[in-house]
């Protein structure tokens, strides 16, 4: 990677990236094939939150990559979805970070669901 990344649970510290978010969200949804959807401003909030996303970013605050919680079933299904990473980040294994912790963290909030993703 280009320089060392923090990949974490996503707080209200975190909002400031939500613009970036939501942007990289949006191009990535009009590129045929993706299958990824646009959420809104007020979605990724919500979803930061609640401690239900992961967020990685570079040491000199820029944002990298980002993947939330969906829950479902009464709490027995869960999925990591949406997950994103920068274009200028992507090809080092960033995703696989994101979707591993996502995983972990999934499993620590709903503890004996049935968990799975939504993304590639």
């Amino acid at each position: 990677m280009k320089e060392d990344l923090h990949i974490t649970i996503a707080s209200d510290k975190h909002l400031h990236f939500i613009p970036q978010i939501e942007e990289a969200l949006l191009t990535a949804s009009q590129q045929k094939g993706t299958g990824i959807a646009v959420r809104s401003e007020a979605y990724l909030k919500e979803k930061i939150m609640a401690g239900k996303s992961v967020i990685a970013y570079s040491e000199s605050g820029q944002w990298a990559g980002f993947c939330y919680i969906e829950s479902g079933g009464h709490n027995k299904y869960v999925a990591n979805s949406g997950l994103i990473v920068s274009p200028a980040f992507r090809g080092a294994g960033l995703a696989s970070e994101i979707k591993k912790r996502a995983l972990e963290l999934s499993a620590k909030l709903f503890p004996g669901a049935k968990l799975f993703g939504l993304t590639t």
